[in-house]
């Protein structure tokens, strides 16, 4: 395995060890030492472990030089999302939440859009559609979904929208393909699809917001997206 391997498995055990609350928020983070002895890494990739793990808001350097469990909760950063959902650990509160950003932004997106998009961004969008392949499987189709929301935010002309979006992509991944896996979803995502970009090219903005709410409603009705949470109300399965 090579350093970047083991940096990366170092950084992720320490996460796991965060998010399941194994060191509390407010924890002292056991020596460099310590560390590189129990998990058998070298100094080095205990120090940009830790350093990454400072940079997405899991950890702060306290007055008196130890590292401790950041209140990640409201500090952290997107990054929080992907350990949660990598580590199954996303409770059902976090993810309506996410659902939530999301839905604000896509729709005010498609709003925005109608308004200020240009040529290039309808022949993106008119290509996306053209290329959606709608029996290439769920990831394939989930792959042309974010493309496609992803060229509507920056059809908007919003710059941040579209980095925000960006962000949240690994996140929802396999949950958008999960919802492509549903048998009956396919024909309504595909007229809904070419209604949206329909209404943003004729610039009829209330007509892709309600396109955009109507695709996003339906993808939170069709499957799971709140899954059921667990005996103890932390883990969704």
């Amino acid at each position: 395995m090579n350093g970047l391997n083991l940096t990366d498995a170092f950084t992720d055990k320490l996460e796991k060890r965060i998010l399941t609350g194994e060191w509390p928020i407010g924890s002292v983070v056991p020596s460099l030492r310590d560390l590189t002895e129990e998990l058998g890494v070298s100094r080095s990739v205990v120090n940009v472990g830790i350093s990454e793990l400072i940079s997405r808001g899991y950890l702060i350097t306290s007055a008196r030089k130890h590292t401790v469990v950041a209140d990640w909760k409201s500090e952290g950063t997107l990054a929080v999302l992907n350990g949660l959902l990598a580590n199954d650990l996303m409770d059902e509160g976090t993810l309506a939440s996410m659902f939530d950003c999301r839905y604000l932004i896509m729709t005010d997106s498609a709003f925005l859009a109608a308004q200020n998009r240009t040529e290039a961004d309808m022949r993106r969008m008119r290509a996306l559609l053209g290329n959606e392949d709608y029996f290439g499987g769920a990831e394939t189709l989930a792959k042309y979904d974010m493309e496609l929301h992803r060229a509507v935010a920056a059809a908007s002309k919003n710059t941040v929208y579209p980095l925000i979006l960006k962000s949240f992509e690994p996140s929802i991944k396999h949950l958008i393909e999960k919802f492509y896996s549903g048998t009956t979803v396919v024909a309504f995502i595909k007229e809904k699809h070419a209604e949206l970009v329909d209404a943003i090219e004729q610039g009829d903005s209330e007509t892709a917001k309600k396109a955009m709410k109507e695709l996003l409603q339906h993808g939170r009705n069709s499957i799971e997206w709140i899954r059921k949470v667990d005996g103890n109300g932390s883990k969704i399965q």
